[in-house]
C-alpha cells in the first residue's frame, strides 16, 4: 500500500514501470479463454435436431366440395346463403328446367310409339307363326288400329291368291267330272265303233257309218286324255298358289321381324335418351353432394345466367376428419416417409404459447409438381392428433383452411457441421471450377 502511494508521486513513465500489472486483464483474458474451449467443445460434442419444415394447411380429408352446374341455365330459385349448415341432398339453386323438361316429354312419346311399335310387331310376328293364316286376337285388333290396318293388308294379300286357287280348285273339279264322263262314255263308243267295223266286214252297212263312229271314239279318246292333263296341270296351279301363299306369309312374316328389330333398336336408343335427357332435367335441381358449410356463393340472383362448370359455391365438409396438405421442398423429400411423426405449427395460435399439434405422415406423393415461388416441390398429408387447441382454458376447434407448418424430424447434427460443411462445399467446388 506505501509502495502503491509512493509511485503515485513519479514520473509518469517511472510509475507505469514501477506499479506492477493489475490482476483484472489476466482474469478477463483467462475468462475469455475458458469460454471459447467452453464453445469449442460444445460444438464439437453438442447435437440439434435437424428439422424438415413444410408450409401447407388443414383441409376436410374429403376435400372441399365446388358445386358447379352441368349446363349452361337461369337461376330460377336460390335455397342457401353464405355461411349456412346443409345436409346430404339438401337443395342448393334451382335452374330453369323448361328446354330439359320438353326434351324429356319428347322422348317418352317417342319411347311410347317405338314401344307400341314393337308390341304390334311382335304380336303380328306371332300370329304369323302360327299354322293357317293365324289367329289373331280380336280384342288386340280392336285396340290398334295400326295393328288392324296391318293384319289387313296381309290378309287382303293372301285373299287374292286364295281366290285365284279356289278358281283354280273349280276348274280341276271341272275337269275331273269331264274326265268321269268321258271315262264313262269312252267304252262304249269304243265298242259300238268294234261292231260297226264287223258289220262292215260283213257288208251289213255302209262304211261311211263305222267311220263315223271310229272317229267319235277317237274324240272321245283325246277329250279325255285332254282333260287328264287340264286336271294336273290345274294341280300344279294350285300347287303354286298354296306355295305363293306360304312365301306371302313367310315374306310378311320376315318383314314384320325386321321392322320388329328395327322398333327394338330404336326403342332403346329413345330410351337411352331419356335417360341422358333425364339426368339433364335433374341436375337443373343442384343439391349438396355432403354436409358441410356454404362458402364462397357466387350467385345472388334469381335469373342470374350460369355457365357450365361455373363455381357457384364451395361446401366444406363438417363431418369428416380434419388433415394437413403441406408442400415439402425438393431437398427435404429425401428424409420424409409415411408413418413419420411430425409437429404441426398452427399460424393463428403462436405455438411458443399454445403449443404443436403432434401428428403423422400419411403419404409423400410420388411425382413433384411445379411452384411459382419455390420450383418442383412434393406434396405430404398428414393427420392430426387433436382438432383443437386449448385458448384462455377453452377448446377452439380447427377449421379447413387455417395454415400451418409442419415440422418432421429428419436426424440429429453437430454444431460444428454447421460451420465446416460451408467451408467444406466451398472448398471442393472451388476447385473443380474452370
Amino acid at each position: 500500500m506505501r509502495q502503491d502511494r509512493e509511485t503515485d508521486f513519479l514520473p509518469a513513465v517511472l510509475e507505469i514501470q514501477e506499479r506492477p500489472p493489475s490482476p483484472m486483464g489476466r482474469a478477463v483474458l483467462w475468462v475469455i479463454v475458458a469460454c471459447f474451449c467452453a464453445a469449442l467443445c460444445w460444438a464439437v460434442l453438442g447435437e440439434v435436431d435437424v428439422v424438415a419444415t413444410a408450409q401447407g394447411r388443414i383441409i376436410a380429408s374429403g376435400h372441399s366440395k365446388y358445386i358447379q352446374p352441368l349446363e349452361i341455365g337461369t337461376v330460377t330459385a336460390i335455397h342457401v346463403g353464405e355461411g349456412q349448415q346443409v345436409v346430404v341432398g339438401d337443395v342448393l339453386i334451382e335452374l330453369d328446367p323448361t328446354g330439359a323438361k320438353a326434351d324429356v316429354d319428347r322422348l317418352v312419346h317417342e319411347r311410347d310409339l317405338a314401344a307400341r311399335d314393337v308390341g304390334r310387331m311382335r304380336t303380328l310376328s306371332s300370329w304369323l307363326t302360327r299354322s293357317g293364316s293365324g289367329n289373331p286376337d280380336p280384342q288386340a285388333l280392336a285396340t290398334d288400329p295400326l295393328l288392324q290396318r296391318e293384319w289387313q293388308e296381309f290378309r287382303d294379300r293372301v285373299a287374292v291368291i286364295e281366290a285365284q286357287r279356289a278358281q283354280q280348285q273349280a276348274a280341276r273339279l271341272t275337269a275331273l267330272r269331264q274326265v268321269d264322263k268321258l271315262d264313262a262314255v269312252l267304252p262304249i263308243v269304243t265298242r259300238r265303233a268294234s261292231d260297226f267295223r264287223r258289220l262292215v266286214e260283213k257288208d251289213a252297212i255302209a262304211e261311211q257309218q263305222y267311220l263315223a263312229t271310229e272317229q267319235e271314239r277317237l274324240e272321245t279318246l283325246h277329250d279325255l286324255r285332254s282333260q287328264r292333263q287340264r286336271a294336273d296341270e290345274v294341280d300344279a296351279i294350285v300347287t303354286t298358289l298354296d306355295a305363293r301363299i306360304t312365301a306371302t306369309r313367310s315374306e310378311f312374316r320376315r318383314q314384320a321381324l325386321e321392322r320388329r328389330e328395327s322398333a327394338e333398336r330404336q326403342l332403346a336408343a329413345v330410351e337411352q335418351e331419356l335417360t341422358k335427357a333425364r339426368a339433364r332435367l335433374d341436375a337443373r335441381v343442384i343439391t349438396a353432394p355432403v354436409a358441410g358449410t356454404v362458402q364462397q356463393l357466387d350467385v345472388h340472383n334469381v335469373g342470374a345466367v350460369v355457365t357450365p362448370a361455373q363455381k357457384l359455391m364451395v361446401i366444406v365438409p363438417t363431418d369428416e376428419p380434419l388433415e394437413v396438405e403441406a408442400t415439402l421442398e425438393n431437398k427435404d423429400v429425401g428424409f420424409v416417409a409415411a408413418g413419420q411423426r411430425v409437429e404441426i405449427k398452427v399460424d393463428t395460435f403462436p405455438f411458443t404459447k399454445y403449443g404443436a399439434i403432434g401428428g403423422r405422415v400419411l403419404n409423400v406423393s410420388g411425382d413433384a409438381v411445379f411452384d411459382d415461388h419455390k420450383g418442383l416441390v412434393y406434396g405430404i398429408r398428414a393427420t392430426l392428433e387433436r382438432t383443437h387447441v386449448t385458448v384462455n382454458g377453452a377448446p377452439v376447434a380447427l377449421v379447413p383452411g387455417m395454415t400451418v407448418t409442419v415440422e418432421a424430424k429428419t436426424g440429429t447434427r453437430r454444431l460444428i457441421e454447421f460451420f465446416l460443411s460451408p467451408l467444406l462445399r466451398y472448398r471442393n467446388e472451388a476447385l473443380r471450377e474452370r
